[in-house]
């Protein structure tokens, strides 16, 4: 009579093989890929759950090593059966597929397209506002808290807009435009947008909701990330914004100063060197959309150019009479439509740009105004005049008269060496004479004419 072989899932394994770590890895492979990657830039497994490369921390990809490794130790000899059950077999497996090409990546492969969204229910393509299935080749890791919603139908949120925007249309319309920017991983516009007002006039609950329908795609940062300090951030302040899509600080403190070098580098596009607690230093292009809500608007101590292109200033100043304690709650059911009415911001914006309003420009340049203490220095103490050829001074006498003019207003005066480009950016030429050197068309208000060659 035939010896009856007992029965293996795996084609050509007999009861005298050889158990191999190898052969048991070809195996996981066989049976996981698709399923499982490992992401040498972190040491983590990713789990395919169908809509997103989700991280996965309890040890999965060990657990599937251990089950093969017993299935291949059963029906063994003795000394097989021993080693394919130990910790050490299915560890050894797990360390050959880390390296196995169906399963290693490293982080840059991770949400490479800047105009696909994940969510719960599939896949948003943001360039269209279609919404598909989910593909494990786009390498999507993060989701939204909800899918879209077909429609837009969101009367509690458009309430609250109209209310909070004193019925501002081209404000909502500024704010949708934003919101649907914040989806995606775009920084073309290069800027950043400052919600403030008084406090219970709905700044937080616009936040929250971004927030929260974002989820994964959302940071929370400290606002000490963006203002200036003695001491420089760690760079771990930095590494948890890597990979987000809109990026949230609130708090801000009376006579605080943006960390003006750090905004331009966050907003326009340039490599961010980081690194998290013990690890090694990274670098990364940041994503994220910069939306900062607070009742005072930090220092700006250099407005030129580069920060009025980058600020946007929302005002949020009208306050409900009753206020309602539940809405939050309210707007979360709404949170599908909102997200489609987001899409739809995104997809305007991508038609027309960021439309701003004639609320929002005129709170920015009057903060600009506001944040120019040397063109208040001007204004007040100077005699301006650019088109008298004859009339120059100073430049020595010109920077003591900031210098005291910044002080007493307790702001920093610079040096003689930046004190030349701040007066340029304000339109004054430079003069030279054979016995000085100075700035065509100003002269100090309180001082004689003689000083300069008029």
């Amino acid at each position: 009579m035939a010896e009856i072989m007992p029965h293996h899932p795996f084609p050509g394994l007999y009861t005298d093989d050889l158990v191999t770590e190898d052969h048991a890895a070809r195996i996981f492979a066989e049976r996981h890929t698709g399923k499982l990657l490992y992401c040498h830039s972190s040491g983590t497994w990713h789990e395919w759950t169908g809509a997103a490369w989700v991280p996965n921390r309890v040890g999965l990809a060990f657990q599937w090593a251990r089950k093969i490794c017993r299935e291949l130790g059963g029906g063994q000899k003795p000394g097989a059966r021993v080693t394919a059950g130990k910790t050490s077999s299915a560890a050894g497996v797990e360390r050959f597929c880390k390296s196995d090409s169906a399963f290693a990546v490293t982080a840059d492969v991770w949400d490479c397209d800047p105009w696909l969204l994940g969510t719960p229910g599939g896949t948003v393509d943001l360039r269209s506002g279609i919404l598909r299935r989910a593909d494990p080749g786009d390498r999507i890791t993060k989701l939204t808290a909800v899918a879209p919603s077909r429609t837009t139908s969101c009367p509690c949120w458009l309430a609250f807009l109209d209310q909070a925007t004193r019925s501002d249309v081209g404000l909502i319309r500024f704010l949708q435009q934003w919101c649907g920017y914040s989806l995606t991983g775009s920084t073309r516009e290069h800027a950043l947008v400052f919600v403030y007002g008084p406090g219970g006039n709905g700044k937080s609950v616009f936040i929250n909701v971004l927030m929260g329908i974002l989820a994964e795609y959302a940071k929370v940062a400290a606002m000490d990330t963006f203002t200036a300090s003695k001491g420089d951030k760690h760079p771990t302040d930095m590494a948890m914004l890597r990979g987000a899509r809109l990026v949230t600080a609130s708090e801000t403190e009376e006579d605080r100063a943006w960390a003006e070098a750090r905004i331009k580098q966050l907003t326009g596009g340039d490599p961010v060197t980081a690194r998290f607690m013990r690890q090694d230093f990274f670098t990364f292009v940041p994503s994220f959309k910069l939306t900062i809500v607070g009742n005072h608007q930090p220092m700006l101590r250099n407005v030129d150019d580069a920060a009025r292109r980058r600020f946007s200033m929302v005002p949020f100043v009208h306050k409900p009479k009753a206020p309602d304690k539940d809405l939050e709650e309210k707007l979360r059911n709404e949170w599908p439509a909102i997200l489609r009415w987001m899409i739809e911001g995104c997809l305007d914006w991508q038609i027309h740009g960021l439309v701003r309003p004639k609320s929002v420009i005129a709170a920015t340049e009057t903060y600009f105004a506001e944040q120019d203490l040397m063109g208040q220095w001007l204004n007040e103490e100077c005699d301006v005049r650019l088109d008298d050829p004859n009339m120059w001074y100073r430049t020595t006498d010109l920077f003591a008269a900031w210098t005291s003019y910044a002080r007493t207003a307790g702001d920093v005066p610079g040096t003689l060496k930046s004190f030349g480009p701040a007066m340029r950016r304000h339109g004054l030429l430079p003069h030279r004479s054979n016995t000085a050197r100075g700035f065509k068309g100003v002269r100090l208000k309180y001082q004689p004419e003689t000083n300069g060659d008029g």
